[in-house]
């Protein structure tokens, strides 16, 4: 399904707000809005405009970028993360260390399917 850009965002806002422990009243006093705005936004029911996102950005200590990642740009920073990660490791520890990530994510897998 299609995801409108203005629930992507208000998605993406939700997220980081959350990460942050923030509540939506608290960042809604933070940019001098309504908490009714603030949870049409997060909904995607309304769009912000470039300058709220500046704001939003700011008080989430945030590139205004983060507002427009997708699933899958989330999973790519994550995989860059790991890749980072084990380019510290010597050869035969990257060979383990992916290994047990392979293993992690078997037995995770097998623990969602219960």
């Amino acid at each position: 399904m299609l995801m409108k850009l203005a629930e992507l965002v208000g998605e993406n806002i939700t997220v980081r707000r959350r990460q942050l422990g923030l509540s939506q009243k608290e960042l809604a006093t933070l940019l001098g809005i309504t908490q009714d705005a603030m949870t049409r936004m997060e909904k995607g029911k309304i769009a912000p405009k470039m300058s709220r996102l500046e704001d939003l950005a700011a008080h989430l200590q945030c590139p205004v970028s983060y507002f427009f990642r997708t699933q899958s740009d989330a999973v790519l920073e994550k995989a860059t993360s790991i890749a980072e990660i084990l380019m510290t490791v010597p050869g035969a520890g990257q060979e383990a260390l992916v290994n047990l990530v392979a293993e992690t994510a078997r037995v995770m897998n097998l623990k969602n399917e219960k």
